[in-house]
């Protein structure tokens, strides 16, 4: 039997956003019980929201 056997694929998600915010909030305690939006570099042209509380 020379079959080619179709290997296993393994699709894994992972939902960072409340980590980035948590993170922010880690390291500037002043920013808890605040609404957060961690987003790009201040010095980028345009943005994107990464993540918010």
């Amino acid at each position: 039997m020379d079959k080619k056997q179709t290997p296993i694929r393994k699709i894994i998600h992972i939902d960072m956003d409340a980590f980035y915010a948590s993170i922010e909030q880690r390291d500037h305690p002043e920013y808890r019980g605040k609404a957060i939006a961690v987003g790009g570099s201040p010095e980028g042209r345009g943005g994107v929201v990464a993540t918010a509380n």
